[in-house]
């Protein structure tokens, strides 16, 4: 199958849809591809929080959108662009504004916006959404419907792309079990994140890196890839975040033996009620306070094999009354917010005041990828990213609701530039005819007999193990020396006429695993996300993003 379009975009989450919408405005053609049906693809929409934050500042109060670009600086600790920043901070504002007249509907209190103090930020400014990000990805579809220059594709899985002459010209996958060659003058990469990669993750089926290895194989720049928010979750019997501000109710955690998982694991003078509290700030893990103890806790003892025969660590909610929440003072937003997420649990089945509950260390979200500049291009001529494939408008840390904006704002940046590239651009020659040694070898790999989910188990144990908290030089060598195993066998199995699509889904996390650990190899200390425990405070020394390329 041959299609021509003015704009291929791959992934249809928030960021993608976004883009598409842009392109579309400008008069161009979209070919929209995902792997789902639109409105059940990607991490925008995936049901794993009672609410969604969506951080912006109010430009009626003085220096608020400023104080916005601050937060992001200070939390990326010098990985974050200024210059991308500064456009996510000014930009945001207007995208509440959008999102109201497409029906989203953001949370009121007292005839304003009801605004809380999320994940490292000194100001309350995130908006609360209910329902996580399905509004927003609703609304959008039914702007998608409404642009009949939009063309929807699912049950698409994209390969790689073409690159001529230094610009990217389309890219080759499979719709179904047929192979489609696009013929593109731009593309841009949504496909978000790689959670996939890892035993526990908040991510849906469809998020296996696959935008990060295809920009990587291309010969565009990646940046910050070490970075990776993680973050603590309900494991059982539902699978859903756990919001930093419940910190603050301090629950009890105790392994499969019923023991104490601080114990061992705390500095003297250190309290676990002290770590709780100061976790009651953020959402995910980071090195930079004494939260930190809190994943490492957790984290050690499911390692160690003290996790429960589910493989998670006990959480005891039952001291936690209506009375005994409105006795805490609340600096964090849980006076408000602790109804919200107990009452949204209980309609999924579970009464945290009643049930027995685990808890777990997931991998969320990647702060880097594929590094972009203020017009969401990269370093690759008509190659766009946006949204959790993009990197440099996050750092070491990340504001909590600052993706969901992010994919707005550079979702709308990455669709309006790159229609207006392919305005001024005249169509390549039909990809189909050009060759591209990693191309044949990736359409090679469809013909592979692999036991895809055996090698995707051997590869996510030593994600999960090794590439979330408490890095060391060991074990990330380890993930490396894997990861080649995996590569090994992929290249020596036999071969058929039968296609297998997982294989490329398998290959993408496997190139994204690997990229991953490189660049945490490199970064020989701890800092934000990335906590190095042979190597466990920053080092001014390594105070500069790293940036990664194919043969670079």
């Amino acid at each position: 199958m041959n299609i021509t379009i003015d704009i291929l975009v791959i992934g249809a989450g928030g960021a993608g849809c976004r883009a598409a919408i842009a392109a579309a405005d400008c008069g161009t053609s979209v070919l929209l591809a995902s792997k789902k049906p639109l409105g059940e693809s990607g991490a925008t929409s995936y049901p794993v929080a009672e609410m969604a934050g969506y951080n912006a500042g109010d430009v009626s109060i003085p220096m608020d959108v400023q104080m916005h670009y601050n937060d992001i600086i200070e939390a990326g600790q010098g990985m974050a662009d200024e210059e991308l920043a500064a456009v996510v901070a000014s930009r945001a504002p207007e995208t509440i504004r959008q999102l109201e007249e497409w029906g989203v509907k953001f949370e009121h209190e007292n005839e304003g916006y009801y605004v809380f103090r999320s994940c490292f930020s000194h100001y309350p400014r995130t908006h609360v959404i209910k329902g996580h990000g399905e509004p927003v990805v609703r609304a959008m579809k039914d702007q998608i419907h409404a642009r009949p220059n939009i063309t929807v594709m699912d049950d698409v899985t994209i390969m790689g792309l073409y690159v001529r002459d230094g610009c990217c010209v389309g890219a080759c996958g499979l719709a179904g079990r047929e192979m489609v060659y696009i013929n593109s003058k731009a593309v841009i990469l949504a496909s978000g994140g790689c959670g996939q990669a890892f035993e526990r993750n908040m991510n849906p089926s469809d998020v296996t890196g696959g935008g990060y290895s295809m920009a990587y194989h291309a010969g565009a720049d990646l940046v910050n890839m070490e970075f990776m928010q993680i973050g603590m979750g309900f494991s059982w019997p539902v699978v859903n975040i756990f919001n930093g501000y419940i910190w603050e109710t301090k629950p009890r955690l105790s392994d499969r033996e019923g023991k104490d998982i601080f114990e061992e694991v705390l500095p003297q003078n250190l309290t676990p009620d002290q770590v709780m509290h100061e976790h009651r700030k953020h959402f995910p893990f980071s090195s930079s306070d004494d939260s930190k103890y809190l994943e490492v806790a957790v984290q050690t003892a499911v390692k160690n094999g003290r996790g429960t025969q589910r493989g998670g660590i006990r959480a005891d909610f039952s001291h936690i009354t209506d009375e005994y929440v409105n006795s805490l003072k609340d600096d964090c937003g849980i006076h408000h917010m602790w109804p919200i997420a107990r009452d949204y649990l209980r309609s999924r089945g579970v009464d945290l005041l009643l049930d027995q509950v685990e808890v777990a260390c997931y991998a969320h979200a990647i702060n880097g990828g594929v590094r972009i500049n203020t017009k969401g291009m990269s370093s690759i001529q008509g190659l766009y990213a946006a949204g959790e494939c993009a990197g440099g408008p996050h750092g070491a840390d990340r504001l909590g609701g600052n993706m969901m904006v992010t994919c707005q704002v550079f979702g709308e940046i990455a669709g309006t530039s790159a229609a207006e590239y392919a305005l001024r651009t005249q169509h390549a020659e039909h990809v189909e005819h050009l060759r591209d040694p990693h191309m044949e070898e990736m359409k090679a790999l469809l013909h592979r007999k692999l036991d895809c989910m055996g090698m995707l188990n051997r590869l996510r144990k030593a994600a999960q193990d090794n590439l979330l908290v408490a890095r060391t030089e060991d074990g990330l060598t380890q993930v490396l020396n894997v990861a080649g195993e995996l590569e090994g066998e992929m290249v020596h199995a036999d071969t058929c006429q039968e296609i297998y699509p997982e294989n490329i889904d398998l290959y993408h996390m496997l190139t994204t695993v690997r990229i991953m650990a490189r660049c945490a190899l490199e970064r020989r200390e701890s800092r934000g996300s990335h906590h190095r425990a042979d190597h466990p405070f920053k080092d001014e020394r390594f105070n500069k993003p790293v940036t990664i390329r194919k043969n670079g």
